[in-house]
């Protein structure tokens, strides 16, 4: 396939969403020159889900793919048995082989929404990682010092605040570094809080003579609460989210991330970003249309410009209009009466009576029937179940009883 070398696309590659990149005029010549590069993304299956913080990075994988070079994806099934210590303040819990592969069992789908899978060469780093041999192991762990992981951001607050740090968490760099080389990459992609691991992949690189890769970092994309988008926080948008559920969460981002979402999360031209920002800062224009704007571009990326437009009707119907949803999940109730908490925990709002009393206590339960709208806050209350009452948690968990 021939390289598009594209002035244009390449610049807007090389500073659309980025923090940082080593080296920029380096890689810019390599981008020019007409040759394919072997473009590096590593990615640890710590989980069943791919929030949209992992998507930008995908997005990005995209545009370069686009242009004709190679993406190497790296599913990190052995590196994910240690854990990536990057954004972690405390020791984190080993995953084993049986979790992995079960979170691994739905990850190319979830990537194939966005890079073309027939064109990216997949690998699982076990391959050659379980192989590696002890002594080039401990070869190339005497080009590191204890000093130089200890002093890297979160290793140095936890040492601070005296909280464990494992030796295996140290070896976590060197094997992702140990990745580059088995790939022979040019060019390697990740989050800006992973800069450490990836210039640890160019001193590997070194190690064995290999010409050093390059890299792009990309800016941070914080989650709906203002803080990093983890899954583990639970403040994330998953790309496997339902349209009407991606559209609401996007809608409740606060207005300062509209932006850098527009940026990092979609492909509007930097030229409307630039509109749209004019708009926001001379208050032309509600915040809250620029969001559906935004909600309509990432559900149609994920989904398809038809669902996403379902989604914003189905938004303003419910969420707008207090009307119910138009689909409502049944759940068929034997028992004649129930405590309130068991009742949502057999309807499968919550898993436990102690995260169902805290919501009914804080005045987030709702129960509908016959048009009438009732809040209740007994967490002892004896609810007598009745054929298509719809209980309501929160803005998003409706059921039925049949």
């Amino acid at each position: 396939m021939k390289i598009n070398t594209d002035l244009k696309k390449i610049e807007e590659i090389l500073s659309r969403g980025v923090e940082d990149i080593i080296d920029k005029k380096e890689l810019k010549q390599e981008l020019l020159s007409g040759r394919c590069l072997n473009i590096k993304f590593g990615i640890d299956p710590t989980g069943p889900m791919i929030h949209l913080g992992r998507a930008t990075l995908l997005l990005k994988l995209k545009d370069l793919q686009d242009l004709g070079h190679k993406i190497i994806l790296i599913i990190g099934d052995f590196t994910a048995q240690i854990g990536d210590a990057s954004d972690k303040d405390s020791l984190r819990t080993p995953k084993t082989k049986q979790e992995i592969k079960k979170n691994m069992e739905n990850y190319l789908p979830q990537i194939g929404k966005i890079l073309d899978l027939k064109k990216t060469e997949v690998c699982y780093n076990e391959k050659w990682l379980s192989a590696l041999e002890l002594n080039t192991l401990i070869s190339l762990s005497m080009n590191f010092t204890a000093q130089q992981m200890i002093q890297r951001r979160n290793f140095k607050e936890r040492w601070e605040a005296q909280k464990p740090i494992g030796l295996h968490e140290m070896f976590y760099p060197i094997l992702q570094g140990y990745d580059s080389v088995a790939v022979k990459a040019d060019l390697e992609l990740g989050g800006f809080d992973q800069l450490f691991n990836l210039k640890t992949g160019r001193e590997v690189q070194k190690f064995f003579k290999m010409k050093p890769q390059n890299l792009i970092t990309l800016k941070m994309i914080y989650g709906l609460d203002g803080r990093k988008m983890s899954t583990s926080w639970g403040n994330v948008i998953n790309i496997l989210d339902k349209p009407i559920l991606m559209f609401d969460k996007v809608m409740s981002l606060r207005d300062d991330l509209i932006l850098s979402y527009f940026e990092c999360c979609t492909r509007v031209p930097i030229s409307e970003i630039k509109k749209i920002q004019k708009d926001l800062s001379s208050k032309k224009i509600n915040p809250k249309e620029i969001k559906k704007r935004l909600a309509l571009e990432i559900v149609s990326i994920f989904h398809s410009q038809k669902e996403a437009e379902q989604a914003e009707k189905e938004f303003e119907k419910v969420f707008e209009n207090k009307e119910l949803p138009t689909e409502i999940k049944e759940v068929s109730i034997k028992e004649k009466e129930l405590n309130i908490l068991e009742l949502l925990v057999k309807l499968e709002i919550f898993t436990s009576k102690a995260e169902a009393r805290r919501v009914v206590e804080q005045g987030g339960i709702k129960f509908v029937f016959d048009n009438q709208t009732e809040i209740k806050l007994d967490w002892k209350e004896i609810i007598k179940i009745r054929k298509g009452l719809i209980v309501q948690a929160g803005r998003r968990k409706f059921r039925k009883i049949i």
